[in-house]
C-alpha cells in the first residue's frame, strides 16, 4: 500500500505493518541491523506519531508498526509486556529478540529514538567485531592443526596454486603454505639485504621464510598472527629449518606488537580483508614503518555493496 505523499516510482522506506506475534517474530528474525517496533492507537497521544517513522526508516533501519487498537496487535502487546501509554517505541538489534531501547509516551520522540538507534549500530559493530575475531581465529586454528581440508571452501591443488601466485618451489618450506594466500606480496616488495620486514597475519609462516632468505642473516623478519596454534606452527617450521632471522608474536594486526618507526617494509597475503576495522590496520601500519618505509600487500578488494544477507560475522570471516 502507498501511503500519502510517497511520489509514483519512488523507493519506499523500510517501514512495514505487523500483524501478530508469528509475523513480528519472524519479521524480526529475517533482519540484520536495527529494527524500531512502533506500537500505537488512534485514541493514543504522544509527541510521535505513525508518519514520524518515516523520519526514522532508511537503508539501515527498518520499522514496523503495532496497532494496539486492533486484536491482533493487543494480543502482541501483551505478549511483549507493553504496558497500557502509548505510544511506544522500542528499538532492536536484529535478529535478537530483545529490545534494546523503550520509548514510551512524551518521551517517545524522533530525536530520542534516533540516538537509541545510533547507539544500537556502534554495540553492532562492537559485537560483530569481537564475533569475527572468534570465528576467523576458530577457523585458522582448524587449519594449523588440520590443513587447508578442515575449511568451508577448496582451495584447489596447492602446488598448482603456488605456481600460479609466483611462488618459485624451491623457495617454498612445505610444512608453511597451507593454501591460504590469494598473491604474492613478495613480488613486489623487492626486499633488500639488511632489511626489518613485518607480515600481518603470518599463519604458518610461509612468507617469513622466504622473505627472511632475501634479507639475509643481517636482517630480520618479523611475523605477527592472532592465532595461537599458527604460531605453534610457524615457529615449529622455524625450530626445524634452523632459521634464526624470524620471529612470531601474538597479536592482533589492527594492535601491532611493534615498536615504532622499526620497520623496512610491511607485508601482507590475503589477511587484512578479514580485519573488521581495517583503518585501524593502515594506522598501526603508518606507525610502525620507519620514514620512506614501504607496504607490500596481495589482498581481495571489494568491488560492490555486499548484500545485508551476508552481512554477518560468518560471512565476512571467509
Amino acid at each position: 500500500n502507498s501511503r500519502a505523499g510517497a511520489q509514483p516510482g519512488a523507493a519506499m522506506a523500510p517501514v512495514q505493518a505487523v500483524k501478530d506475534e508469528s509475523d513480528f517474530k519472524q519479521t524480526l528474525q529475517g533482519s540484520v541491523g536495527a529494527v524500531c517496533a512502533f506500537f500505537y492507537a488512534e485514541w493514543s497521544g504522544g509527541k510521535m506519531g505513525l508518519q514520524d517513522l518515516d523520519k526514522i526508516a532508511g537503508d539501515d533501519v527498518k520499522c514496523l508498526s503495532i496497532d494496539v487498537g486492533d486484536d491482533a496487535g493487543e494480543d502482541l502487546a501483551l505478549s511483549l509486556g507493553v504496558g497500557s501509554q502509548l505510544p511506544l517505541l522500542r528499538v532492536y538489534q536484529a535478529p535478537e529478540l530483545h529490545h534494546l531501547a523503550e520509548h514510551v509516551g512524551d518521551g517517545c520522540t524522533v530525536s530520542a529514538v534516533m540516538s537509541s538507534v545510533q547507539k544500537a549500530k556502534q554495540k553492532a559493530v562492537s559485537t560483530g567485531a569481537s564475533d569475527v575475531y572468534d570465528i576467523v581465529r576458530g577457523a585458522y586454528a582448524q587449519t594449523a592443526v588440520g590443513g587447508p581440508g578442515v575449511l568451508p571452501f577448496d582451495v584447489g591443488d596447492i602446488q598448482k596454486r603456488r605456481k600460479l601466485l609466483g611462488y618459485a618451489d624451491s623457495d617454498v618450506n612445505e610444512s608453511a603454505d597451507l593454501g591460504l594466500g590469494c598473491g604474492n606480496p613478495l613480488v613486489a616488495a623487492k626486499l633488500q639485504p639488511g632489511e626489518v620486514v613485518v607480515d600481518l597475519g603470518s599463519g604458518a609462516g610461509i612468507d617469513c621464510f622466504i622473505a627472511a632468505k632475501q634479507v639475509g642473516p643481517t636482517g630480520h623478519v618479523l611475523g605477527v598472527d592472532m592465532t595461537p596454534e599458527m604460531l605453534g606452527k610457524a615457529r615449529e617450521n622455524a625450530k626445524k629449518d634452523k632459521v634464526e632471522n624470524v620471529t612470531f608474536r601474538l597479536g592482533e594486526i589492527e594492535h601491532l606488537p611493534v615498536g615504532d618507526g622499526v620497520v623496512d617494509c610491511l607485508i601482507s597475503n590475503c589477511v587484512i580483508n578479514l580485519s573488521p576495522d581495517k583503518p585501524q590496520v593502515y594506522r598501526e601500519m603508518n606507525r610502525v614503518l620507519k620514514i620512506g618505509g614501504r607496504v607490500s600487500i596481495s589482498d581481495v578488494l571489494r568491488m560492490s555493496d555486499i548484500p545485508s544477507e551476508l552481512k554477518t560475522a560468518q560471512s565476512y570471516s571467509c
